[in-house]
């Protein structure tokens, strides 16, 4: 868990992280890395992608 929130502080702005990479990387279900970007989404960090299916996450400043 605590590699998931590294990498999505670790983040450059305006770089996309891509959920199904992730989970193949880290060995994480994607609906835990989607709980991350949102709770990213919700403080203002960045975007989750609003595609339906898709879990992806744009890193903001």
């Amino acid at each position: 868990m605590q590699e998931i929130i590294d990498i999505v502080e670790r983040c450059e702005a305006e770089l996309w992280l891509h959920g199904s990479d992730l989970k193949a990387s880290i060995g994480l279900p994607k609906y835990v890395i989607r709980a991350v970007f949102e709770i990213y989404e919700s403080k203002g960090f960045g975007a989750l992608s609003k595609t339906i299916g898709s879990c992806n996450y744009l890193a903001r400043t």
